[in-house]
C-alpha cells in the first residue's frame, strides 16, 4: 500500500511557503501527493487533497477548486491515470456524502471540462516520454493520439505464457496462478487482490468469476465473466477446498517487480510500461484478435463504451 511522500505538518509548510512566494495555489501542492493505489489510498488522498488546498469537507471543496488543481498538473507530464485516481477519489467523498443533483464529478459539463485538461495532460506526457527515450537513446514514442498508447503495452497471450514460465522458475506459484486467472477474466490488480473462493464457480462445465462494484461501476453492481482460458488452474485450486481470500499473501510491489524483470528478460519494448494493468489489455487484443463480438468483448471488459474497449484492444 503506498504512502504519501510528506507528513501532512511537511505538506502545510510547503503550502505555507508556496503562498508566501505568491505561486500558483495549486501547482506544487498537488504534485506533492502520492498516487493511490487502493480503495483505502483514494481516501487517503482525498484527505491530503483538502489539505493541499486547505479546504475542509465535500462541500467546500468546489468543482472550480478542483479543475484548478488539475490544471496545475497538466505541465508536470502526468499520465491521465493520475488524474482519474484524484476523481475518483472525490467520486467516493461525494457518493458517501452528498445527494445525487450535487454530485458534479459526473456532471457532462465537468466531464467536457475534465476531458479537455486530460487531453492536454496526455500531449504533455508524451512529449516527456519521447524526450526521455531519446536521451537514453531509444525510438521515440508513438504521438498518435491514443491516450494508451504512450503508457501501457499488452500482455497478449504469447506474452503471458512467458511471464507465467518466468514466475514458476523464480518458485512463485501464487503469482503465476493469479496471473493466470487475472488475464483470463480481464481482471483488474484490485479485482484479483480482493478475489475470494466464492466468487469462482463453474456452470456447465465453465468456470466464471463474479466481481461485484467494480471500477466506475454503481454499488451492488455485478459482473459474470467466463474464465474458460483458466480452466485448468482453477480445477486445481478450487479442489483444495478452502474459503476466504484466494491470495492473501499477494504483494503488489512483488508482482510488479517481477512482471518488469520479464520484460527486461524477454525484450519487451523498453518504451512501454509493464505492469499488472497490461494484462488487461493483452486478454483485449486476444479476444479481438479470435474474432470475438464487440459485444461480447465489451461484457467480459466490462466496458461501457465502444471507444474505451478499442483503446484496450487496438494492436501493439
Amino acid at each position: 500500500m503506498g504512502k504519501c511522500r510528506v507528513s501532512s505538518g511537511q505538506l502545510k509548510k510547503a503550502v505555507q511557503e508556496i503562498a508566501a512566494r505568491g505561486e500558483h495555489r495549486h501547482r506544487d501542492k498537488v504534485v506533492q501527493i502520492n498516487k493511490p493505489k487502493t480503495i483505502g489510498d483514494k481516501v487517503r488522498d482525498w484527505a491530503y487533497l483538502q489539505d493541499a488546498v486547505e479546504v475542509k469537507g465535500v462541500e467546500a471543496y468546489k468543482e472550480d477548486d478542483f479543475l484548478d488543481a488539475m490544471e496545475a498538473l497538466v505541465e508536470e507530464g502526468y499520465h491521465t491515470s493520475r488524474f482519474e485516481k484524484y476523481r475518483a477519489a472525490v467520486v467516493d467523498q461525494q457518493l458517501m456524502h452528498l445527494p445525487a443533483q450535487e454530485r458534479w464529478t459526473r456532471d457532462r459539463a465537468f466531464m467536457k471540462r475534465f476531458g479537455a485538461i486530460k487531453k492536454r495532460a496526455m500531449t504533455c506526457y508524451l512529449r516527456k516520454k519521447t524526450e526521455d527515450a531519446k536521451q537514453r537513446g531509444s525510438k521515440a514514442l508513438e504521438e498518435d493520439g491514443d491516450a494508451d498508447d504512450g503508457l501501457r503495452g499488452a500482455i497478449v497471450e504469447e506474452k503471458g505464457i512467458q511471464l507465467v514460465l518466468a514466475l514458476k522458475d523464480d518458485k512463485m506459484f501464487d503469482y503465476a496462478d493469479g496471473v493466470t486467472i487475472a488475464h483470463a477474466g480481464l481482471m483488474r490488480h484490485g479485482e484479483i487482490m480482493k478475489a475470494q473462493y466464492k466468487d469462482f464457480y463453474k456452470e456447465n462445465g465453465k468456470w466464471h468469476v463474479k466481481i461485484e462494484g467494480a471500477k466506475w461501476r454503481e454499488e451492488g453492481e455485478i459482473d459474470y465473466v467466463p474464465m474458460e482460458d483458466a480452466a485448468t488452474t482453477l480445477d486445481r485450486i478450487m479442489g483444495r477446498g478452502r474459503t476466504g481470500v484466494l491470495f492473501p499473501a499477494w504483494d503488489p510491489e512483488i508482482i510488479r517487480e517481477a512482471i518488469r524483470k520479464c520484460a527486461r528478460r524477454c525484450g519487451w519494448d523498453p518504451n512501454r510500461r509493464w505492469d499488472f494493468h497490461c494484462l488487461r489489455h493483452g486478454k483485449a487484443v486476444d479476444n479481438r484478435v479470435k474474432g470475438m463480438p464487440l459485444e461480447e468483448r465489451m461484457r467480459r471488459g466490462r466496458w461501457k463504451s465502444e471507444k474505451t474497449e478499442k483503446q484496450y484492444s487496438r494492436y501493439r
